[in-house]
């Protein structure tokens, strides 16, 4: 400690020989690079150990195969197509979804659907059960986008029931409803 005085703090001639080494492009204290590398490499490990675990826990949690596939040990077998059987229609009560015009005039269409189920696989029972959630569904989608075609007095009933489906099949599952039926659609001023 021969450029320190006793309270641990460099003396003035450290000091100068400092700020002329600073000067002179060089750096008089060895110690910084050392510190500096030594957290710029614990930081990399860390991200490394973070990423690794990461990737372990999407392997062997998130990415683990079916355990019904994994025991039989042979691949999926496609899906053959099944006859349908009896085919009923549950008639849907009017819903009223609301849209504005460009001009901003407020109206509403009035739709009326009938959903095309299969009986014998209960469908028609488990349809009915979940009635409320599908018409809440049916309006959020319509409503969610502009209505195409209501600015000229026309009605798109594709897109109509093309977002109807989307809805059957997120909350119902594939297949469970095999249509979707318009009954009656018109505009009503609102």
């Amino acid at each position: 400690m021969a450029g320190s005085d006793t309270s641990g703090q460099k003396s003035r001639a450290q000091n100068e020989a400092d700020i002329r080494a600073m000067r002179a492009g060089k750096d008089s204290s060895a110690e910084k690079p050392k510190k500096k590398g030594k957290k710029r490499l614990l930081l990399i490990l860390l991200v490394l150990l973070v990423a690794g675990g990461g990737a372990a826990g999407y392997k062997f949690v998130l990415a683990a195969p079916d355990p019904a596939l994994a025991e039989a040990g042979a691949p999926e077998p496609e899906p053959q197509p099944v006859a349908p059987g009896e085919l009923i229609y549950i008639n849907l009560d009017p819903l009223f979804v609301p849209f504005s015009t460009a001009e901003g005039a407020h109206h509403k269409i009035v739709v009326t659907l009938a959903l095309e189920v299969d009986r014998a696989e209960h469908a028609d029972e488990h349809v009915r059960a979940v009635m409320p959630r599908l018409r809440e569904a049916y309006v959020r989608a319509l409503t969610s986008r502009p209505f195409p075609g209501t600015a000229d007095g026309t009605i798109e009933t594709v897109y109509l029931k093309n977002r109807v489906r989307a809805e059957n099949n997120r909350i119902l599952g594939i297949g469970v409803v095999h249509d979707v039926l318009v009954r009656d659609i018109r505009v009503v001023a609102g």
